[in-house]
């Protein structure tokens, strides 16, 4: 579990014990997930929010830990949390892929990690407030989602809130390691909401709606004209003129 991989990083050098190996569902504490699937790829991104002590705790970690422990959270102690935050994401992931298609992960690869570390950690380090963080990482699969199989597998953090938005024409089928679901059907758009069970694994099953499908394509082969297309001029044919006829047959007028 990475998100589960970078909270204990942070846990462990924080000299008060928290449970974040328990459940990181704790008071001050906030982890949330939203993934976008599309044919050919998916964005996942995390929320991740710090309140009431919980806010302390992750500024003295910052300046301890990564800073230079004067009481103080500064500009470039913040960059470096969001270095090492991208860097435990990239390790995690490329150590043990959390996205599985058909229960393959051959097909799926990371493209990119991008995060946005709030600004309120800066200052001083006792100081209570919240801090709100966001990450996102993006993956790329090698074919379209219904070519490489009918299920889709996560590994998330357990006991948090998931929403999972599929493309449009793909309908949920069955779940398996989520809780309390309620599923949104809107322009064929469907999205899954739900919480992370105790074993972190999800499996989403999916079917397209050929429905769907038909309907695209015969919406594509009744446009008449193509948007942007450049009409051709059409070339003036020259006039005809009978009195104009006759006097070149009769030789009576030089010809054009």
């Amino acid at each position: 579990m990475k998100s589960m991989r970078i909270i204990c990083l942070m846990a462990a050098t924080i000299t008060i014990a928290l449970s974040f190996t328990v459940t990181p569902a704790f008071a001050g504490f906030n982890w949330e997930n939203n993934i976008t699937v599309d044919t050919h790829g998916m964005t996942w991104e995390y929320t991740e929010q710090y309140t009431e002590e919980n806010f302390v705790f992750y500024k003295s970690y910052i300046d301890s830990d990564l800073g230079n422990d004067d009481g103080y959270v500064s500009a470039w102690e913040l960059l470096k949390v969001d270095s090492v935050i991208r860097k435990t994401f990239y390790d995690s992931i490329m150590k043990d892929m959390d996205v599985k298609i058909n229960d393959s992960s051959s097909n799926v690869h990371l493209q990119e990690i991008d995060s946005s570390v709030s600004e309120n950690a800066l200052g001083i380090v006792y100081e209570r407030g919240e801090a709100t963080n966001y990450y996102t990482v993006m993956y790329s699969f090698d074919k379209s989602l219904t070519e490489l199989g009918t299920n889709i597998w996560f590994l998330a953090e357990p006991e948090t809130n998931m929403t999972t938005t599929f493309p449009a024409g793909i309908y949920v089928t069955s779940t398996k390691g989520i809780e309390n679901t309620t599923t949104i059907v809107h322009d064929s758009i469907t999205t899954l909401i739900g919480t992370v069970g105790f074993e972190s694994e999800v499996t989403i099953s999916y079917i397209e709606n050929v429905t769907h499908k038909t309907t695209a394509v015969e919406s594509i082969d009744n446009v008449t004209s193509k948007p942007y297309e450049v009409e051709k001029t059409p070339i003036p044919k020259e006039s005809y003129n009978f009195i104009d006829e006759i006097l070149k047959k009769l030789d009576v007028r030089p010809k054009h």
